[in-house]
Order: structure tokens, then sequence, then C-alpha cells
């Protein structure tokens, strides 16, 4: 992924007539390349298990979520990839197990933990390049705010309107796991997974080694 960009941002700059950095330009088009790839493949499986629906709101409403309040990364694109694989299915298949009536305790759930993330957590930035300016933490703090009064009223039309509870848990389980995922837990399990995923990889590279 980090050649293609490469390349991809050298041609571009080549082509241009007016002067880039190509290091922003190639980081740019690692993260779209990075996050066009899990998207198609988290939907493509996601399909062939008959969980498209439910993936796509659960994907959608967690994203658009953490577009705004930040969250714990992965340390390589492959990591994010596995580790949203395996949650957003297994939220999905669980999604087929919540009875009808659970509807307003689900709501109501989500709505509190999220109001909490919004005052207690968010906007939640990367170690390596932090937020200090406190005029941006609080219009990430609204604009967080803003995409959640969104999720929640797409939730009670997809429930009350459309009479779609699969569509309407997906969004607010979606908002459960973002917010979870901003607590100091949440970070904990994700770099847990991520150092899981590290210490196998480093186990393959080992034995390709000594098979050479």
């Amino acid at each position: 992924m980090h050649s293609l960009a490469e390349s991809i941002a050298k041609w571009l700059v080549s082509k241009s007539e007016h002067p880039f950095n190509q290091e922003e330009i190639r980081y740019g088009t690692e993260v779209f390349l990075g996050t066009a790839v899990q998207i198609a493949l988290i939907l493509s499986i996601a399909f062939l298990l008959g969980l498209f629906k439910e993936t796509v709101f659960l994907f959608f409403s967690a994203a658009v979520y953490r577009r705004y309040s930040g969250g714990i990364h992965c340390e390589k694109y492959y990591r994010c990839t596995i580790t949203s694989l395996a949650v957003f299915l297994f939220l999905a298949y669980l999604l087929n197990f919540i009875v009808l009536s659970s509807f307003i305790w689900i709501f109501s759930m989500a709505l509190l933990v999220s109001i909490g993330a919004i005052i207690f957590l968010v906007p939640v930035d990367d170690p390596k390049n932090p937020i200090v300016d406190q005029e941006k933490k609080e219009s990430l703090k609204h604009r967080t705010a803003l995409v959640l009064l969104g999720l929640f009223l797409m939730a009670l039309l997809a429930a009350n309107i459309l009479h779609d509870f699969n569509m309407a848990y997906a969004i607010l389980i979606g908002v459960l796991w973002q917010s979870f995922t901003l607590t100091a837990w949440g970070q904990r399990s994700v770099s847990t997974l991520d150092q899981v995923f590290a210490y196998i990889e480093k186990i393959f590279i080992r034995k390709e080694g000594q098979n050479v």
C-alpha cells in the first residue's frame, strides 16, 4: 500500500504545474487507499455471510462518529482491517438475537453513553499528533454532537417510520462500539489486538527467515 501510494504521489507531482509536497500527497493517498480496501473487504465478506445491511449501518455509524470524536489507531492498516472485520461482523451477527422490545433500552443506553463520551472524552487524539488548540477541541465536540444527533434521528426514523429494527439497532450498536473505543478500556482492548497481530506477524517473519 505504501509503495503504491508513493508511486501515485510521485506521478501526480510530476504531472502538476504547481509545486506540491509529495510526502503529504503520499500520506493522503495511502490513507484513502487503505480505507477503500478496508471497506470493500469488510462489506464483501459481510455480503457473503448474509450480514451486508447490518454491517453497512454498523460501519457507517461508527465511522461518521469517529470522524470527529477521534480514537485509537492500529499501527498498520492490515491490523486495523482484521480488527474491524472481526468486530463489525461479530456485532452484525449479534443483532439477530436482539428482541424488538429492547429498542428503548438500547436507544437510551447509547444516548447516555455518547453524551458522557462527548463531555469527558471527545476528542481522543493521536498521541503522536496531539490537539493542543482548545478551540479546535471544542469544535470537534460540537461536530461530534451534531453527528450523533443525526445518527439518533436516523435510528428513530428506521424504527418508527420504516419499522426496520435491524437498521436502527445497527446504528445504535455502532454508536456504542465507537463510544467504547474512546474509553481507556476500549483503547487498551484495541491496542491488545494490535499487539497480538504484531506478535503473529513476527512469528511468520521468523519462520520465513528460517525457511530461506
